[in-house]
């Protein structure tokens, strides 16, 4: 693990201790970004569950939007571009300890994924069917939900 690698995780570590003892408000997004209708673009971060794949995703900065700011992960965290996005649902997260308001935004992916090699480990497009088993829950839940064209749940 490289020097970088530690410092994410040792800084996340202490965003989480922080989050379970003041319990701040945050707004971020999660991006659903498919190619072809049969694949997604998910990632492997170098700080936390680094063998699991989740969707890409992040805070939403003070004056932007929601659809802005889906646009702007993506393209940090994959380099792909979004397009025709739209919101699928709001959902509300404590399981971290902070007051977690996520935005799942849905699009059209262009592009080959790239990673950073800092905060993310990996980037790819993902077969929908069958999701692989190293797949963080939340996310195999929103993918389900949007593969079978279900409702959204009522919990993240």
């Amino acid at each position: 693990m490289s020097a970088l690698h530690l410092a994410y995780r040792i800084a996340q570590k202490v965003r989480l201790v922080y989050w379970r003892v003041v319990k701040p408000r945050t707004y971020g997004v999660k991006v659903v970004a498919l190619r072809g209708g049969t694949h997604v673009v998910l990632v492997r971060h170098s700080y936390q569950s680094r063998d699991v794949f989740m969707l890409p995703g992040g805070g939403i900065h003070r004056g932007e939007s929601v659809l802005a700011a889906a646009e702007r992960e993506l393209r940090e965290e994959t380099g792909c571009k979004l397009s025709e996005a739209r919101i699928h649902a709001e959902f509300f997260s404590s399981a971290e300890g902070a007051r977690n308001h996520i935005t799942v935004v849905t699009g059209t992916a262009s592009g080959e994924p790239r990673v950073d090699g800092r905060e993310i480990i990996e980037a790819a497009y993902i077969p929908l069917d069958p999701l692989p088993a190293n797949i963080a829950p939340a996310t195999q839940r929103r993918l389900i939900e949007i593969r079978d064209g279900l409702p959204p749940a009522d919990a993240w």
